[in-house]
């Protein structure tokens, strides 16, 4: 009996089962039967999608893209761990930026600009997948300092997906947009594959333009001796997705504030003097944020640990208890404040009826990014906290070393550089 996904990449079909033709089209039409019925003649659409797959081969040898043989789950792409974390900073290599701008959101001069992915088990949840992504993109920038100006939506749809989704979606977008009275300022809406990728699944993403009107709160102005303050962890599309899957979804609701966007507000208009930096728990949890914290200053975060759980929602918490979720490697969406005046910045906070507590403080690097105060390690791990039930049935590992990783990364940047390099070449003669 076929396994079938909420997607199915036609084109991807005949790839992997070139040269041999005769199975890949029987193939083909066992998929555009199980997807389309007998809405269209499954035998004639092969035929065409063989044709045109084929004859796409022969710009496989100049435009193709290199080989690393490692795939995108089995190297932790966007799995907020250490394979994520390699892998964006093999992308900063090859954008030429520098590790110092690593960090929530970029910055040039006083624009500061986010994009966040919608979460990809969100798919048949549009709304929520348009509401986290747009108040995560805005966290993002706001978590920095800026004031918000806009922002710009792209979604995808494949060929199968209900419009009703793109509306859900869009809605779930607009609800942050009106709540914050930030407008929506461009979109774009496409099918994932065109018509060859069959099945419902969404993709898309988010981002936010703001404008710095004073000081930041970039990551590298983390100092040793600093306290860090944190919100209390509500959660956003991680722990929505984890209740959803586990059938818990009385829990989502817990998730549906703005607390995180308001904390920024406070921070950035009553206690920029008071606060050096700002960061959130998302994107691996604590054990992540620290992991990037320390790649930029060679600091280490010591932790309360009973603090810090004490400060995830109730709900939530006694979600992750019950389904042996490690919080340290989780987003929980809570603002982690760094400054040397937490008493006062507590009490403002608190005004707001937002609970923070200090949960540690900044020193010399430890030999880890974070541990606590009773001097245990919490290592940084190849993915985040496996939060689903598929997720921890593949487990938190990758058959492939840290090392190999990076190797055949650094052998794929050798590759785009040289295809960028003579690309390049030719652009700048427009210019002479």
């Amino acid at each position: 009996m076929a396994l079938y996904f909420a997607l199915m990449d036609l084109e991807g079909i005949v790839r992997r089962l070139y040269p041999d033709i005769e199975k890949a089209k029987t193939k083909l039409i066992e998929e555009i039967r199980f997807y389309k019925s007998d809405r269209y003649n499954a035998e004639e659409i092969s035929n065409v999608i063989l044709t045109e797959v084929i004859n796409s081969m022969k710009a496989d040898d100049k435009f193709g893209f290199p080989k690393t043989n490692i795939r995108a789950g089995e190297a932790g792409l966007g799995s907020r761990g250490i394979g994520d974390n390699l892998i964006h900073t093999k992308l900063f290599e090859l954008a030429g930026k520098q590790i110092e701008e690593y960090d929530d959101a970029g910055i040039r001069e006083n624009v500061v600009v986010s994009i966040d992915g919608i979460h990809s088990r969100l798919s048949y949840f549009p709304f929520l997948a348009g509401f986290y992504a747009t108040r995560a993109t805005l966290r993002d920038i706001m978590v920095k300092g800026a004031y918000p100006l806009g922002l710009i939506v792209d979604i995808h749809l494949s060929d199968d997906s209900d419009i009703g989704m793109l509306i859900d979606f869009e809605a779930g977008v607009t609800t942050i947009s009106k709540a914050l009275d930030i407008p929506i300022l461009a979109g774009s809406t496409l099918r994932i594959g065109g018509d060859l990728v069959l099945g419902d699944r969404i993709s898309g993403a988010v981002g936010s333009i703001g404008i710095l009107k004073s000081k930041d709160f970039l990551r590298k102005r983390v100092k040793k001796g600093l306290k860090i303050l944190m919100t209390e962890g509500n959660g956003g599309g991680t722990i929505a997705t984890t209740a959803i899957y586990n059938g818990m979804p009385d829990v989502i609701s817990e998730t549906l504030n703005i607390k995180d966007l308001l904390t920024c507000i406070i921070v950035r208009d009553y206690l920029s003097s008071d606060v050096y930096s700002m960061t959130d728990v998302t994107n691996g949890g604590i054990r992540a944020d620290a992991l990037e914290v320390s790649k930029i200053t060679n600091l280490s975060f010591v932790i309360d640990e009973e603090k810090f759980l004490s400060l995830i929602n109730p709900k939530v918490r006694k979600m992750l208890n019950e389904i042996n979720i490690d919080p340290f490697g989780i987003s929980i969406d809570s603002i982690l404040i760094f400054t040397d005046n937490p008493d006062l910045v507590k009490k403002r906070l608190a005004q707001y009826n937002i609970r923070s507590e200090i949960v540690g403080y900044i020193d010399d690097f430890r030999q880890y990014p974070i541990i606590t105060y009773d001097g245990k390690e919490l290592k940084p791990q190849f993915r985040e906290s496996p939060y689903t039930p598929i997720k921890k049935y593949f487990g938190n590992y990758s058959p492939y070393s840290i090392e190999y990783i990076s190797n055949r990364l650094d052998y794929a940047i050798a590759e785009a550089k040289t295809k960028m390099d003579n690309v390049l070449k030719n652009l700048k003669t427009s210019f002479t």
